[in-house]
């Protein structure tokens, strides 16, 4: 089981983000690798507003329309994922695309990290048991709301 409010972040040197582009079939421009430069080394589960807030300040021009959709492509390759949030209003974003879960803090907006494969295979079990002849689940992942137990 591992709990992170802090997922470790892969290299942001341009030649990988050149090469994770390219391995999922996308051009690597120069807005696209600032835009997954900004996605990676932002902390947490950004919103494209706060992707966009921190690219400007190296291409000023660039638009927040043109984030949300070079983000909205990413999503489409797997090379990040969209996370729902409890308050519904912004999209966020999580550039860790391995197994996992979000626990979703109600006081805090914290979205954290969840990871536990003894739930992974209980999940996976359940939907063996289930036998759905015409739905075959590939990936899950849980999205559990809630609040942090604040400790005195």
């Amino acid at each position: 089981m591992s709990l992170s409010t802090d997922t470790l972040r892969p290299s942001s040197a341009p030649g990988f983000l050149r090469e994770r582009l390219l391995a999922v079939g996308l051009r690597a421009t120069q807005q696209r690798l600032l835009i997954l430069e900004c996605l990676l080394v932002l902390p947490g589960h950004p919103t494209a507003e706060q992707v966009h807030r921190q690219a400007v300040e190296q291409a000023p021009s660039l638009s927040l329309g043109t984030v949300y959709k070079t983000l909205d492509s990413f999503v489409a390759v797997g090379l990040t994922k969209r996370v729902a949030s409890a308050e519904g209003g912004s999209r966020r974003y999580d550039a860790d695309c391995t197994e996992h879960h979000h626990l979703f803090c109600t006081n805090t907006q914290e979205i954290i990290d969840y990871c536990d494969p003894q739930l992974d295979a209980l999940i996976r079990d359940f939907f063996a048991a289930k036998g759905l002849s015409d739905f075959q689940p590939h990936s899950f992942s849980l999205h559990i709301t809630g609040n942090k137990v604040l400790k005195e």
